[in-house]
Formats: C-alpha cells, structure tokens, sequence
C-alpha cells in the first residue's frame, strides 16, 4: 500500500506532533504502508520513516491559499499512490485518490467570535468538503467526533477516533545535572509552574495568569508559558506588567524539540486551563516526564486525561487557584497524580493508533 501523506506541517507543532507520532508508530508496525510525501521544501523526514519512503514532493503554497489546492491535488494524482492522507482539513480540489483526512477539532465553528468572517467561511467550506468527499474521517477523542456529528450531521459510522500519542522519548529519564543546566540556559532559577500551546482566547491562559497570580506568595512558583505569540501575546504582557509580576513570567514563542523533555522534568507541575481542545497532548507528554497535571474540565480533558490529573472550572477562578494550591502543595495528592499519570500517558501508544489508523487506510482501499 503506498499513501500520498501532506506532509507540509510536518515540524509545526500541534498538527506536526500528529504527523510525526504516526509516523512514529507507523515504522514500528511488521506491515506498515509506504510513503509518498508531500513536504517544504527545506523540510527534513525523521530518520526513522526514511525506509518506507517510495518519493518526495515539495510545494511551497502558502497554507490556506487557492494555489495550495491545485498544487496539492496535481502532485499527489501525478505520484500513483493508492491513498491520500489529509492530516488535517484542508483538502485539495481535484483530488482523484480515494481519501482520508484527520480533523483535529471545530475550533472555527466552536468559537466564531475568534475568528474573521473569511476564516470562517473557508474553514466551513472545507469540513463541509471533508464530510463530503472523505472515505473515513479521523478524529482525535470522542469530543471531537461528537462536534463533527453535531455540527455538520456527518454519520457517525464515517468517523473514527484513533487519539493521538506519546512519543516515547517524554518517557525517558534525564539527570538532575541535565535539567539543572537547562535551567540556567534559560534563566529559571527553580521549579515553575508549566503551560504549553497557543495564546489564543479559547486556551484560556489570561484566566490562568490571574488564577496564579492569586495563590499565596509563598507558594507561587515561575510560571513558564510556551507558545506562538499571535494577537493576543501584547495584551498577556500587559496584564503581567499590570500584576507587577513581569519578572516571575516567562513567554517563550518557541523551544528546540531536544529541549522539551527537559522543560517538563524542570516543572514542579503542569496545567492546561482551555477552554476548548480538540485532544490536548501536553498534559499526556507532562505525565509521561512523570510530573503532576491539572486540566479543566471542559470539551476532551476530561476524556484524555481521565483520573490522573486534578479538574477545576475554567471559568471560575477560585476554584482554578484552589486546584494549583493542592497540585503544589499536598505531597499525597502530588504523588498519586504522578504514579495514575504515568499509567494514562502509556495507554495513548503511537503504534496501536498507527495501527488503527492503517486498518481505516485498508477500509477505504475495501481490503476490509
């Protein structure tokens, strides 16, 4: 079986770490598919996929452009591949392979108020083109699968959850030496507090600002946030300065992969305060380096992390500040959340859902 995969976000973060973990899993499974990549063109595959690579294509269309549509479609019809693979829903015009795209969440749809007219429409458009043209769709947690029934009354039998994964690398250990040196390369002199993903609106994390900024001064750790600097990134450090508590935040846009498992071993804990998530990894990755996790309990948290993190309100910023104050403070509860944690990040395993995936991949080629 050869799959034309779209490869181009390959090294972002949130959609590339999907890509990747498939990949991932998929060089670890005894009958895996080849590939046939579409990629940047300064783009670079893992070395470990490069053995079940039959050829690369490389386009530089700008992501949600009109160009990217046809180009995408005339190099993967030209390539002779069985399949085509779309990691998310952007989904080329023309298309002559049988196809199966990945929606990682209705973001656009969920939070209207978010985004600009134009965006909408197109995002509209093109799930509207996903539920239509696809032979399976893919989603990452029943959430999201339920969001797509919903909202664009898809059969439910057309959607199939797979979750995502944990690469295996968040699991290895790391020296206290190691992280001590992380930590003076990027000026943190002790345990923070960790937040991963994008500043925007619906991952709330101006809530989590005020909600840290009222624990106890005794307790209340750096906080660390890591993440794109969209729109929002100014006002976020307008109201740490308001707080007088620029010096105890940290934004950074981004942070070298090698570095990332030492960022979550140099954590006292982790917190995902969203509104809305369509998975959520970092939680999952925090676990896996064996720190504690906090979660609201909006849309797919609760589904992924299951009982091995703490839950509070989103909305109500008490019960957010109350549920820091336990995860830094009560060593009992700290305890279980690591050893349930641990347990949670191994059942979200790249080569069973790689393997889950390519049983969907024979489906829509009718070997099944």
């Amino acid at each position: 079986m050869n799959v034309c995969l779209d490869a181009r976000k390959l090294w972002d973060s949130g959609i590339g770490t999907y890509i990747r973990g498939l990949l991932e899993g998929m060089a670890d499974l005894e009958k895996s598919p080849h590939w046939d990549f579409i990629l940047r063109p300064d783009a670079v595959l893992p070395a470990g996929v490069r053995s079940q690579t039959e050829r690369i294509m490389t386009s530089s269309a700008g992501n949600y452009s009109v160009a990217e549509l046809f180009i995408i479609s005339r190099l993967a019809n030209r390539c002779g591949s069985d399949l085509f693979h779309a990691p998310h829903y952007v989904i080329p015009v023309r298309l002559n392979l049988p196809l199966v795209a990945t929606v990682h969440d209705l973001i656009h749809l969920k939070f209207p108020q978010y985004f600009s007219p134009i965006q909408r429409a197109y995002a509209r458009w093109m799930l509207g083109r996903v539920g239509h043209n696809a032979k399976f769709i893919l989603t990452v947690s029943q959430h999201s699968k339920q969001d797509l029934v919903n909202a664009l009354h898809i059969p439910p039998e057309k959607i199939v959850v797979t979750y995502s994964g944990v690469s295996r690398r968040y699991f290895q250990a790391v020296s206290q030496e190691a992280v001590g040196g992380f930590r003076k390369q990027y000026g943190l002199s002790k345990d923070y507090l960790l937040y991963i993903g994008n500043l925007k609106p619906h991952k709330n994390v101006s809530g989590l600002i005020e909600s840290w900024n009222r624990l106890p001064d005794s307790i209340r750790p750096p906080l660390v946030i890591l993440g794109s600097h969209t729109d929002q990134y100014p006002e976020l450090v307008r109201q740490t300065r308001e707080l007088g508590r620029s010096k105890e935040i940290t934004f950074r846009a981004d942070m070298p992969d090698e570095n990332m498992l030492l960022l979550h071993h140099g954590a006292a804990a982790y917190v995902q305060p969203s509104w809305y998530e369509g998975f959520g990894s970092p939680p999952l990755e925090a676990m896996a380096c064996g720190r504690p996790v906090a979660v609201s309990n909006r849309a797919s948290l609760p589904e992924i992390a299951g009982p091995a993190a703490l839950m509070f309100d989103p909305g109500d910023r008490e019960q957010m500040t109350t549920a820091l104050q336990r995860l830094l403070t009560d060593s009992q509860l700290r305890a279980d959340l690591v050893q349930k944690g641990l347990l949670r990040a191994r059942e979200f395993d790249w080569p069973l859902i790689a393997s889950r995936t390519l049983e969907v991949y024979r489906k829509a080629l009718g070997e099944l």
